[in-house]
């Protein structure tokens, strides 16, 4: 008897069951969408019902793995034969099962029928958390159709109502069905656990399975042994821990500083260099067993890109098509996770700064007065007048007070005492001598003793703070500022090229309403191809480079040589992170084996090492091989004259500077004494001056 089946939007509520009929509530919730199906009075039972229902029960409450899974039913219903079919089961296993938080339950009535879920499912295409499912599918006959929708109905990629690591069980009455089903081309290819389930003319049960690679690399059927309990017996094995040598199909993008592969693209393991050549070769496939292939991505070996038409190009449209079955170094879109699966965990990571030089050594004559800023220069000079003001208070002090007799306000110079007063001329002695740590006359009254001793502490500091950073002025010069940020890159008069590999970034950037990155994008030159001419015009003037950082790593380390390396400075800001996954086709079998060993390779930081050791072993040591073999000499230097550390004139010119001007103004002080001396001389001379001549006539008259 066909049941009795109505569709109505319920609260759950548990089913019930009284003697041989059923009165099922079932709640079906995907999202936003809330479906209540009551199934009730199957009828009578076919011949086998007990023996599947028991079979199914067992295998869904004994495993460990998906015993708390949620039950969803899937029943080819165009015939009576089929509705009957998978309507007993339904009620047979729930009957037996007990009660759950929840059941989910679909059903057809013919090819077009088919449940179909919003695409509103979840809101979240990035969700890296599968639905845990126990899938059970009744089947009266094989149609590649019909599985093709259930394919994308019911297991789309991207929002797994089901998830694609889920046990399938495909339940058929008749066990000559079990090949063609498990072999489909169709969802049943694609899933990874999954069993036949059918009767034999006697009745006996008849389990199947599909071991993928079990037959050197292709698929075998395998009949499963019943056992009772069915807890003794893992009946969905993980076949895919050994891929017998199975040529994986790999897609690359045209990225050479994470792989390189070049025609002609044939054979096994076919990478020439790169981190993921590690990956794959010296880790995955030692956990696998498998080959690969690998070839440039279709279109130009970009990551993905969807047409106006809808097809797809790059890894992303190989994945797609079938060409491949696995891809590489493409990152996460809202466009790309509907059509394509990533592994939850990222091997492979990267962002965009800006690369300039260090900017070149300011020399300049005004060193000298470098050991302090201007502030600091100002502090020094208002402290000596300030000295000079205390000097001035506590002479003027001792002389109100009537103690300035004697030679209280004399002074002495290494043991000599003098009696002149120690006035405003022996004060600047004193200061000047101070500050160049020179010999000067002391006064001996006690009040300017002290203070005088904390002035000499005070000079003493300052003096000291003042050669030990005038030493590092003039061993290594000022270098010119260079911008660290982009907010300091805008407003510096740099030039900015972007080295354009994809579209992603630059769509970012220009999508920014950030005034910084507005501004940013005016000025800036795109830069296609491999990039290397926009880090060459950073080494040879006043230019900033925006790249991927593994980009700009990959061409110094394999164009340029150790002296120009060595001029280039990273920013240390940097924007547009991205990680990037290893790319599978929807729903693939490799997904979840791919991931389990992947995770391992970030906490020991393994991408690191194997891009540090791709770039030297294999892209630097050749590089520097062939330019001595073509006798380019001067690319191996390791160092350059501008960035010598020798001590040069530039470094003093500001002493130099200094002794021109301390001899002029000694010439000028000395001719002035000269013109002093002379005026003097020529002033006292007798026939110069008429009294003294008067008194020699009156001398010379007496004489005679």
């Amino acid at each position: 008897m066909t049941p009795h089946m109505k569709i109505k939007f319920l609260d759950h509520t548990p089913w019930r069951c009284w003697g041989g009929e059923i009165d099922l509530d079932l709640q079906l919730k995907i999202g936003s969408t809330m479906a209540h199906i009551s199934l009730h009075n199957f009828g009578p039972t076919f011949p086998g019902e007990d023996v599947l229902v028991n079979f199914l029960t067992d295998s869904y409450t004994g495993s460990d793995k998906y015993g708390n899974c949620a039950l969803f039913f899937i029943r080819q219903g165009e015939s009576s034969g089929a509705d009957e079919l998978g309507g007993h089961l339904v009620g047979g296993v729930v009957r037996r099962v007990g009660i759950r938080s929840y059941y989910n339950v679909a059903s057809s009535e013919g090819n077009s029928s088919l449940v179909k879920f919003s695409d509103s499912v979840g809101g979240n295409y990035n969700r890296h958390a599968s639905t845990c499912k126990f899938v059970i599918v009744t089947i009266q006959e094989v149609r590649e159709e019909w599985l093709e929708k259930v394919k994308e109905r019911f297991s789309p990629t991207y929002h797994p109502v089901i998830a694609h690591v889920a046990p399938w069980v495909y339940v058929t009455p008749d066990s000559t069905l079990l090949e063609s089903v498990l072999f489909s081309s169709a969802l049943p290819s694609r899933t990874k656990y999954k069993l036949g389930v059918s009767l034999d003319s006697r009745g006996n049960l008849v389990v199947r399975s599909v071991c993928f690679f079990c037959d050197e690399g292709r698929p075998m059927l395998l009949d499963m042994p019943v056992h009772s309990p069915l807890t003794k017996f893992d009946y969905f094995p993980d076949y895919l821990q050994n891929l017998k040598g199975y040529l994986l199909k790999i897609s690359c993008p045209a990225i050479a500083s994470r792989i390189e592969v070049r025609p002609p693209r044939e054979g096994a393991n076919n990478a020439l260099r790169g981190m993921f050549k590690t990956l794959l070769d010296d880790f995955l496939m030692l956990k696998f067993n498998f080959t690969y292939n690998a070839f440039t991505a279709v279109g130009g070996g970009g990551t993905g890109l969807e047409l106006e038409n809808g097809t797809w190009i790059g890894t992303v449209g190989d994945l797609v098509s079938g060409r491949a079955d696995v891809g590489l170094d493409s990152s996460r879109t809202p466009k790309r996770v509907k059509v394509a699966s990533f592994s939850d965990s990222f091997f492979d990571a990267s962002y965009l700064n800006f690369i300039t030089t260090e900017g070149k050594r300011v020399f300049s004559a005004t060193a000298f007065l470098g050991s302090f800023d201007l502030f600091m220069w100002t502090c020094i000079a208002i402290s000596t007048l300030v000295g000079f003001l205390v000097f001035k208070i506590i002479t003027r002090s001792m002389t109100e007070l009537g103690i300035d007799d004697g030679d209280a306000m004399s002074f002495a110079r290494r043991g000599i005492v003098s009696q002149e007063s120690w006035g405003i001329q022996y004060q600047v002695f004193f200061m000047v001598a101070s500050y160049l740590d020179q010999d000067a006359v002391l006064p001996r009254f006690t009040p300017l003793r002290c203070f005088v001793a904390l002035w000499l502490f005070f000079t003493l500091v300052i003096t000291t703070v003042y050669r030990s950073k005038m030493v590092s002025l003039l061993a290594f010069p000022i270098l010119e500022e260079v911008p660290q940020t982009f907010e300091q890159l805008v407003a510096s008069d740099y030039q900015v090229g972007f080295i354009k590999h994809g579209d992603s970034a630059y769509n970012t950037l220009k999508a920014s309403t950030d005034k910084v990155y507005v501004k940013l994008l005016e000025g800036m030159e795109i830069i296609t191809g491999n990039g290397l001419e926009c880090l060459e015009r950073a080494v040879a003037k006043k230019y900033a480079c925006i790249a991927f950082a593994f980009s700009t790593i990959y061409l110094k380390a394999r164009n340029l040589s150790d002296s120009d390396v060595r001029k280039l400075i990273f920013a240390p800001e940097t924007t547009y992170n991205i990680f990037v996954p290893i790319v599978f086709q929807g729903g693939s079998i490799y997904k979840e084996g791919f991931d389990r060993w992947m995770r391992w390779t970030r906490p020991f930081h393994l991408a690191d090492l194997w891009e540090a050791q791709d770039m030297y072993y294999n892209v630097r040591l050749p590089k520097l091989a062939w330019w001595r073999e073509t006798n380019q000499t001067d690319k191996l230097e390791h160092s350059y004259a501008e960035g010598s550390d020798d001590l040069t004139l530039k470094h003093i010119s500001g002493a130099f500077y200094a002794l021109a001007g301390c001899l002029l103004i000694s010439t000028g002080v000395f001719i002035q004494e000269l013109v002093t001396y002379y005026w003097k001389r020529i002033k006292v001379r007798p026939y110069n001056n008429r009294e003294i001549r008067a008194q020699n006539e009156i001398e010379c008259m007496n004489d005679v």
